[in-house]
C-alpha cells in the first residue's frame, strides 16, 4: 500500500534508514510488548525505532502485530492466511499455526486476508520486524470496531493461545496515540493515553469506550491489556516526548512509543 511513500522500497535505503534510527540486531531492551506508530518514517520512524529498540534484545520466534482497520468499515477481527508478507528486506513468514489456534477460539475471529490488502498500519512496521528479528514469523491481526464484546473475544483468544508462548513471542500494537482537529486537545488526549497505560489496563479500556482516549489502535491495545498477557508490566513512553504532524484532513496526530516492562514499583 505505502511502500516507496511512507518508507523506502529500496532494500539498501531501507536498511540505512533503520540504521539511522539507532537499531541494532540483537542489541536492546527486553520488553515483551510495545506500541509503535505507523506514520511515514520521515515523521514517526525514529519514534518507532525507539519502541523497537526497547525489545531488540529479544530473539522471538514470532511477533504478534495488532492494528485497527483504517480504510474499511468492517467489524470483526481479521487474521491473515497469507504464506508471507513482503518487506524491502525480505519476506516475513506468517505463523499459520498460531493464526488458526486464535481463529478456533471465537467466531468473531475470522481468517480473511481481504482487509489486510488495504491496510497500511501493519505494513509500515514490518521492515522493523524483519530488521530486528530476521528469524521470526508474524501473526498479523486487524481489528474493526470497538464494541466491548469483540474486544473481550480477542482478549480471551489471545490469553488462551499466547500465554504459553509469551517467552518466545513479542507483541506489537501499531497505533498512533491521539488525533484531533484541535492540536491542544489532541495533546491532552495523548497525555491521557500515556497516563492510562502507566497506571493500568482498566483506566485505559474505560477511556477507549468513553472517548477520552483517541488512539487509533485503542481497541487493539484494550484487548491486549484485558488478555492478562502483560500482568506485572506497566507501559512507559519511549522516548519521553511526543512527535506530532498535521495529516491530510488537517487533524493533528500525536506519535509516541510505549514499552511494557516489569513493574518495579
Amino acid at each position: 500500500m505505502v511502500s516507496g511513500l511512507f518508507y523506502p522500497d529500496d532494500p539498501v535505503e531501507a536498511r540505512e534508514r533503520l540504521d539511522s534510527f539507532g537499531l541494532k540486531q540483537g542489541s536492546g531492551g527486553t520488553a515483551r510488548a510495545i506500541i509503535a506508530p505507523h506514520g511515514a518514517w520521515d515523521i514517526s520512524g525514529a519514534v518507532a525505532g525507539a519502541a523497537f529498540s526497547s525489545a531488540a534484545g529479544l530473539a522471538p520466534c514470532r511477533v504478534v502485530i495488532l492494528c485497527t482497520l483504517h480504510k474499511l468499515p468492517d467489524e470483526g477481527v481479521f487474521l491473515s492466511d497469507s504464506i508471507h508478507f513482503e518487506t524491502p528486506l525480505g519476506n516475513l513468514p506468517v505463523d499459520a499455526g498460531t493464526i488458526y489456534e486464535l481463529a478456533s477460539r471465537n467466531a468473531s475471529l475470522r481468517v480473511n486476508d481481504i482487509p489486510h490488502l488495504q491496510e497500511h498500519g501493519i505494513e509500515v512496521l514490518l521492515p522493523f520486524i524483519k530488521y530486528c528479528f530476521p528469524g521470526a514469523s508474524i501473526v498479523p491481526v486487524l481489528m474493526g470496531g470497538s464494541r466491548p464484546p469483540m474486544i473481550a473475544a480477542l482478549a480471551r483468544a489471545m490469553s488462551a493461545v499466547l500465554e504459553p508462548l509469551m517467552e518466545s513471542s513479542l507483541v506489537v500494537v501499531s497505533s498512533n496515540l491521539a488525533i484531533n482537529a484541535d492540536a491542544k486537545r489532541g495533546l491532552t488526549q495523548a497525555e491521557t493515553c500515556v497516563e492510562a497505560l502507566e497506571r493500568g489496563g482498566e483506566l485505559f479500556c474505560d477511556g477507549v469506550q468513553q472517548g477520552s482516549i483517541t488512539a487509533c489502535g485503542g481497541p487493539a491495545i484494550a484487548a491486549l491489556l484485558q488478555s492478562g498477557l502483560l500482568r506485572g508490566k506497566r507501559g512507559g513512553l519511549i522516548p519521553d516526548t511526543f512527535t506530532s504532524a498535521v495529516d491530510d484532513e488537517k487533524d493533528t496526530v500525536y506519535y509516541g512509543g510505549i514499552a511494557f516492562r516489569n513493574d518495579v514499583a
